[in-house]
């Protein structure tokens, strides 16, 4: 999907913001700014957000001497979602409709996105849960998944942020008990990047428990596949069934001849209107 203009103001903004608290002002400062600004304003041609973010680190890189830090961020928010896992696990058993449970939660957590919100704290967890609670997936996209998984054999799942993964590992759980003979493999990024998900942090969640875990080779916040390893291009030629998690795997992959399951939160207005969906809601959509 194409950069639009209110995601460069979005990046700009919440890049700029993060790197102001964290660093202050000062001459290193007015460098990257300068920086962002200009890469906000003079994209390549068929550019979108996720490569956007990753010049705007490497930016960040070129002056300050690394990327920009998100290691506090994830570790809070991935530890309060531990936290909460057994509880929410619970909740989905007894349920009458467990995968449909689950996805409510997986799409709600997408929420956590410092790329988009960079003010985000530990009160998002609370927004999180009460979004979910009253999320609901689209029928058809739902059934159409169900029915996908009762006979697939592998399923590729493609994560996006941290504290959302342990979600992410609860949809994965439930899969796996209600769908036993589906094997599924985790898809991480290569390198950190925001606060996107990388082997680490999976390790760190346990979601190597339930899933097999590679990293797609990338420090580009979706799946690029002008830049993803050959392992992962099979990958998603091979599986039965692909779940897409966040705004960043569906910039990079919309539209690009694969069924795919979405599940995000509408964090931006264009993503909304083009999915005919109201702003920050959750959304499952299947795009055959």
């Amino acid at each position: 999907m194409l950069l639009d203009n209110e995601c460069k103001d979005c990046l700009y903004n919440s890049q700029l913001k993060k790197v102001y608290r964290e660093q202050g002002g000062g001459e290193k400062f007015e460098n990257f700014k300068s920086a962002v600004m200009y890469l906000c304003k003079n994209p390549p041609a068929n550019y979108c957000a996720p490569l956007l973010m990753r010049d705007i680190d490497r930016a960040h890189r070129q002056i300050y001497g690394n990327s920009i830090d998100y290691s506090r961020e994830k570790k809070l928010f991935n530890k309060k979602m531990i936290e909460l896992y057994l509880e929410l696990d619970n909740e989905i058993l007894v349920s009458g409709y467990p995968l449909k449970e689950a996805v409510k939660y997986a799409m709600a957590a997408n929420y956590i996105d410092f790329a988009r919100i960079a003010d985000l704290d530990e009160g998002a967890v609370d927004v999180v849960i009460k979004a979910a609670r009253r999320a609901e997936p689209d029928s058809n996209a739902l059934a159409s998944l169900r029915n996908k998984l009762k006979g697939a054999k592998s399923l590729c799942y493609l994560h996006d942020n941290c504290g959302e993964i342990v979600l992410d590992k609860l949809l994965i759980s439930t899969i796996k008990r209600l769908f036993p003979q589906v094997k599924v493999t985790s898809v991480v990024r290569g390198l950190p990047i925001i606060n996107d998900v990388t082997a680490d942090d999976a390790r760190e969640t346990g979601l190597d428990d339930v899933a097999e875990v590679v990293d797609n080779g990338t420090g580009v916040p979706g799946t690029y596949l002008k830049e993803v390893k050959t392992e992962i291009l099979d990958l998603l030629s091979g599986s039965d069934v692909i779940i897409s998690k966040g705004l960043g795997n569906l910039e990079t992959l919309f539209g690009e001849g694969y069924n795919i399951f979405y599940l995000f939160t509408c964090k931006c207005g264009h993503i909304a209107k083009h999915f005919n969906a109201q702003p920050m809601s959750a959304v499952l959509y299947e795009e055959v």
